[in-house]
């Protein structure tokens, strides 16, 4: 998003006591046409088992109107391809978020968000134990590329057999010079069978492909064989454009998913940039995971998430958190525990999960870009409602008494702030959160910072802003009982914390004038819900009693609490509420946990019953 006009002085004061443009917004017949696919859902016991695997691969028509057909081959568990046919049906919102019925599970929905080049999501929203990643790239109308050139950064995730004990993820680059062969590559990995998960590499030499011009496709990486990273055949998918290949097996028993990118060329830090969906699918000694999200990078070494996440055992949940990156001038490199490959000009990228640090994980996930949005008027984006504090991407939800910012244009007819008590119109604008109205902190033509109401409830909430006596469009968003962001010292969401020491004379906490372990901090941030005693929209909470949060802590992240973790260590909560004095702000005081001699830039992340949020640091010696 774009420059963050008011924060400065809020976050000033509480220490010292947009979307570029080029389409119209999204509907049913933004998403028309064919489309290959490849679904894989992983049903599972109470202990993560595989009990009922499933996958999906073929060909999707959808007609602009809400519906589609399928036509495809399905393995169900340790069984033979049989082919599967159906109807379906979708709606696309104004943003770009899509609800699917599930091809592969009847009554189930997938997660999904639609941009130029992929559909991509997971089905975290049902409430049984199975978890899934589901693509789609639009087909070629003719003359597709029969040769692929490439480079393409190609992920892969298997369960060969139905089973996790032979779970695998990869990541290697295919190219072909001549038509039919690809060039000799190596294949970085690690397989549940082999060495205990440690990381591998494995040379591939002699794989084939054919490719139609009608996009339709194989790859044979050899004779299938476990003790293998990559081997076997899959059926291969060529998207409208050449940017995305997409492939999985129809073996018996064969449960797996390749995404394949363009690669990047010449790349560099910067060469990461943009708004993209993002989907993966894991799984872990502890759990397994499907999610659908977003991600921002703007090519200064870390990309920010929001994911929306089902685990196993807990549930939906909502995370954000910004991880950093290196590239490689070949466009591979490293996001955190992953291998990564971006994308031709920074467009999409892959990522596979290979660490001797996680070495019990088996995750990829695909990153696509979002569709360019735009109206006239007033105009609000449709994915430019975010946290005030955090800017966690398109997706995360807001909550009652959160501050956020609201990103389009022709918001306001110039800049204006406001002092407490925020009031609910300001230089002839006012927000309307389910027709209620909105305290406002700021506004201005391309940026409106409001508080959420605490009456709002969810699960959805529609917004509208209005300007003299025009209307912006509408948009819904998400509602949560929590939606925590923390304050950064930039006002950019990452990086340093705004955290004061808890001596007044010794001030804020920076690498200059770092924390100590045992030390009492106070920490700044927004959107943990609702108070006690409550206090009126816009005003500031009481000092005898302050206005704590209904949301209590433990220093164990006990469940129906919320905790605070330093470098993943719990802290003890000594105060949650309202700062006194600064409507919508919260302050978390907590005393610094033991951190068995970790120091610098240590994470600061809070955990709620329906969130985590991990975008920030504080200085520690």
């Amino acid at each position: 998003m774009g420059q963050r006009a008011g924060w400065g002085y809020l976050v000033v004061g509480i220490l010292a006591a947009g979307t570029a443009v080029s389409a119209q917004t999204l509907t049913n017949q933004a998403l028309n046409g064919k489309y290959f696919f490849r679904h894989i859902s992983l049903g599972t016991d109470a202990s993560g088992a595989l009990t009922d695997p499933r996958s999906l691969i073929g060909a999707m028509t959808f007609d602009g109107n809400g519906n589609y057909s399928y036509t495809a081959q399905q393995v169900v568990g340790n069984g033979a391809p049989a082919p599967k046919i159906g109807p379906g049906s979708y709606s696309v919102d104004p943003a770009g978020f899509v609800a699917l019925a599930s091809p592969i599970r009847n009554g189930a929905t997938v997660n999904a968000r639609l941009g130029p080049e992929a559909l991509l999501g997971s089905g975290t929203e049902s409430s049984d134990n199975t978890f899934d990643l589901f693509v789609a790239i639009p087909a070629p109308s003719s003359n597709a590329s029969t040769t692929l050139a490439g480079p393409y950064w190609t992920v892969s995730l298997e369960f060969p057999g139905a089973s996790a004990a032979n779970a695998r993820n990869t990541i290697f680059s295919l190219s072909s010079t001549a038509p039919g062969q690809f060039t000799s590559f190596n294949v970085q990995g690690h397989a549940a069978n082999l060495s205990n998960g440690a990381p591998a590499a494995q040379p591939v030499a002699g794989a084939t492909y054919t490719m139609g011009a009608d996009g339709v496709g194989s790859a044979s990486f050899g004779a299938a064989s476990n003790a293998a990273l990559l081997s076997g055949s899959r059926t291969l998918y060529l998207s409208a454009d050449g940017n995305i290949l997409l492939g999985g097996s129809t073996a018996d028993g064969g449960h797996d998913i390749v995404i394949g990118i363009r690669a990047a060329a010449n790349a560099t830090a910067a060469t990461w940039s943009g708004n993209y969906w993002g989907a993966g699918l894991r799984l872990d000694p502890n759990a397994v995971t499907g999610y659908a999200g977003s991600a921002v990078a703007r090519g200064l070494g870390f990309v920010t998430w929001s994911r929306r996440l089902k685990a196993l055992g807990f549930g939906a949940s909502d995370f954000t958190a910004t991880d950093a990156y290196a590239l490689e001038s070949d466009g591979s490199g490293t996001e955190e525990l992953s291998a990564v490959g971006l994308g031709a000009g920074g467009k999409m990228f892959v990522g596979s999960t290979i660490s001797v640090d996680d070495a019990g994980a088996y995750e990829i996930f695909f990153g696509a870009p979002m569709a360019s949005l735009s109206g006239s008027g007033v105009f609000l984006d449709p994915r430019g409602v975010v946290n005030g504090a955090s800017s966690a991407p398109a997706g995360n939800p807001i909550s009652p008494g959160e501050f956020i910012s609201l990103y389009g244009s022709g918001l306001a007819g110039s800049n204006a702030t406001a002092a407490p008590p925020y009031p609910l119109t300001l230089n002839g604008v006012t927000v309307l959160v389910n027709g209620k109205a909105a305290p406002l902190f700021a506004v201005s033509p391309g940026q409106v910072n409001a508080l959420v109401p605490y009456g709002t409830q969810g699960p959805a909430a529609t917004i509208v802003v209005q300007n003299g006596t025009a209307s912006s469009n509408t948009v819904t968003v998400a509602v949560a009982a929590t939606s925590p962001g923390i304050f950064s010292l930039d006002q950019s969401g990452t990086g340093a914390a705004a955290v004061v020491h808890g001596d007044p004379k010794l001030g804020v906490v920076t690498a200059a004038n770092p924390a100590t372990a045992g030390e009492f901090v106070s920490i700044f941030l927004t959107g943990m819900g609702t108070v006690n005693p409550a206090v009126l929209d816009g005003t500031a909470g009481g000092v005898n009693p302050p206005s704590a949060t209904t949301l209590p802590a433990s220093a164990t992240c006990a469940a129906a609490s919320f905790c605070v973790l330093v470098a993943g260590q719990p802290a003890n909560v000594i105060f949650s509420g309202l700062a006194p004095g600064f409507p919508g702000l919260y302050q978390i005081n907590v005393q610094i946990p033991p951190l068995f001699g970790a120091t610098g830039a240590l994470p600061l992340a809070i955990a709620t019953p329906n969130a985590f949020h991990d975008q920030v640091s504080i200085a520690i010696q």
